[in-house]
């Protein structure tokens, strides 16, 4: 078992009994962030890139710093997936962990296109593009991506820069952010060949605004985070999701980095096979033939 996979199944594990402990408890979270900050470096080097990380999280920066990669087996798909003269369309870049390395992946005739909507997040994301050589293929926009097209409310996690959801039951402040649907920001005919989507419970409806890219690009992979729990907080459901889907035409692959998995799989055997209160990212894909 790698050191990734060992850290994910125990991630797994922990994070439902910690998550509530450090959203609710404030001298318990200002200390647990505090020593982070101390810890962690804010420095990755990933895919022959350089990247900056947010210091004090315990999300995205707690895995890449404890194991010194990130989501290795959806990452090495990503990179098959994606060939020269692609699109490849990000949704919740976060700080482009998968964006910028996606720039050498669809080559100079490709293009990458970048949605994160929280301006810390987003500066950093526009400083690791620049830091990085041979990025002038890849658009960064600062804005969430759902079924409409208007300012909306952010609600912010103040221990985990990954987590902040347009659809949040609880208590935290929220910050006003453009918001628009992949739909209204792609023209009808554009070529779009696998988007990357990672928005904390908002799939639903970031799925329902990209409805006709979806129809229209036959040939197309969605690689999601799926979370059953998140889905539920933001008025929807796992099943209810995947069904829609299901009726679009796309089949489903479980690609798991806690365990390794990628692997084909039924509606009913991806809704048993996902922790409730965790994640696991999915290939969406139509058969050929």
């Amino acid at each position: 078992m790698t050191e990734t996979s060992t850290f994910g199944n125990v991630r797994r594990k922990l994070a439902p009994l910690v998550r509530p402990v450090l959203e609710h408890c404030a001298p318990i979270r200002y200390l647990a962030v505090k020593l982070l900050k101390i810890k962690q470096a804010g420095k990755l080097q990933r895919c022959g890139m350089e990247f900056e990380l947010p210091s004090g999280d315990f999300g995205v920066t707690l895995e890449a710093e404890s194991t010194g990669e990130y989501e290795p087996v959806t990452t090495k798909l990503l990179e098959e997936l994606l060939h020269e003269g692609m699109t490849f369309v990000d949704v919740g870049a976060h700080v482009g962990l998968f964006a910028v390395p996606a720039t050498k992946w669809v080559g100079s005739t490709g293009k990458v296109i970048a949605f994160e909507p929280h301006p810390d997040n987003f500066a950093m994301l526009s400083r690791n593009v620049a830091s990085n050589s041979n990025t002038n293929n890849i658009t960064v926009v600062n804005s969430a991506v759902s079924d409409v097209t208007e300012i909306v409310h952010l609600h912010m996690s103040t221990f985990n820069t990954g987590d902040h959801q347009l659809f949040h039951k609880g208590k935290r402040n929220t910050v006003e952010v453009a918001c628009t649907t992949l739909d209204s920001y792609f023209d009808g005919d554009e070529k779009i060949d696998v988007i990357k989507m990672d928005v904390q419970g908002a799939e639903e409806a970031a799925f329902r605004g990209m409805r006709r890219v979806l129809v229209r690009n036959e040939q197309i992979k969605v690689v999601w985070e799926l979370s059953p729990k998140q889905l539920e907080d933001a008025g929807s459901s796992a099943n209810k999701l995947l069904e829609w889907l299901e009726g679009l035409g796309f089949c489903f692959t479980i690609v798991d980095d806690a365990t390794g998995e990628v692997a084909g799989r039924s509606l009913q055997e991806v809704l048993s096979g996902c922790p409730h209160d965790s994640y696991v990212n999915i290939l969406c894909s139509r058969r050929v033939g």
